[in-house]
């Protein structure tokens, strides 16, 4: 008998094409001979038909964002003592928000870039007292979305403002990060329960100045897999991932970023995705075919460590 596997895609979140792209590869790569695809489009609304995933073995969540990478399509399944793949209610909310990652990290004093943050109440009260606190260059973001939708790097304090509103659009809370100079972005993929497989890193050169939604998806950036990096560096950053991966109680998966500053090679944590993105061009599953996990094994072993769990 074939596991019934529901591909859960879409949903309400600003990422909802990339996630249809995203759960189109992963339907495409799925091995038919083990697995029966039920495919779930959650619309732009929330709308879906439950009963699919009720009648499946094993939910596959490829929702980007709120509303899917955020613990409440996790809590879903929970409820109805359904497996699902990645992480679960706890970590998934951790990691989406990323204030309360850094905070953990932060708190573990694992090396990330320098922050505040703010909500927008206290922004609408007193917006030069926020202002005041800006040391350039930074960049300005959303609390929970993902593939740098509503994240702006400001260098001019008179942007700043625009900056926020325009990160207002997705969250009510604003997160101000240093914005570090002359880096190398990093990522790798890490697989696993308890026993972990972390990646070989790659290096993303992006086509705008940071990896912007375009550069990300409409533009030519070039990715490195593997990275040009010592034994000692690699040693390093792969370390670095498992305590992030750990510190948040994930499970499944993740992709997490890094930068690296060019002059002193110093690596910094930046983010954490539970919910990877899954396109042909997507940095998770390429890290790790070029470490010996095909696309489709990746698939059956994500599938395998949802029901083990």
């Amino acid at each position: 008998m074939k596991d019934k596997i529901a591909v859960l895609y879409g949903g309400i979140s600003a990422e909802h094409e990339v996630s249809k792209m995203s759960a189109k590869s992963v339907m495409d790569n799925l091995d038919k001979e083990k697995f029966e695809i039920i495919p779930v489009e959650i619309s732009k609304e929330g709308k879906f038909d439950i009963e699919k995933i009720l009648s499946s073995d094993v939910a596959f969540p490829v929702l980007h964002g709120p509303g899917g990478e955020d613990g409440s399509i996790q809590g879903l399944c929970e409820v109805f003592k359904k497996p699902y793949v990645g992480a679960g209610i706890e970590a998934s909310a951790l990691a989406l928000d990323k204030i309360a990652s850094k905070q953990i990290w932060q708190n573990l004093k694992l090396p990330i870039p320098s922050f505040f943050f703010f909500r927008e109440a206290e922004w609408r009260k007193n917006p030069s007292q926020i202002t005041q606190k800006v040391k350039l260059a930074v960049f300005v973001k959303p609390s929970t979305t993902g593939s740098s939708i509503g994240i702006s790097k400001v260098k001019k304090i008179e942007e700043f403002a625009r900056t926020v509103e325009e990160a207002l659009k997705y969250d009510k809370r604003i997160i101000v990060e240093e914005a570090l100079d002359n880096i190398r972005e990093i990522e790798v993929s890490v697989l696993g329960n308890e026993e972990l497989t972390i990646s070989v890193p790659g290096e993303i050169s992006p086509a705008e100045e940071f990896y912007t939604y375009d550069a990300k998806y409409n533009l030519d950036s070039k990715l490195k897999i593997p990275a040009e990096l010592s034994e000692e560096k690699i040693e390093e950053i792969q370390k670095l991932a498992e305590l992030a991966y750990r510190a948040l109680g994930c499970k499944g998966m993740a992709r997490i970023d890094f930068f690296i500053t060019k002059n002193d090679e110093k690596v910094y944590l930046n983010e954490i995705n539970t919910i990877p993105g899954f396109t042909k061009i997507s940095m998770y599953p390429k890290l790790l075919e070029a470490s010996g996990i095909p696309y489709k094994e990746l698939l059956t072993r994500l599938i395998e460590l949802a029901k083990e769990r």
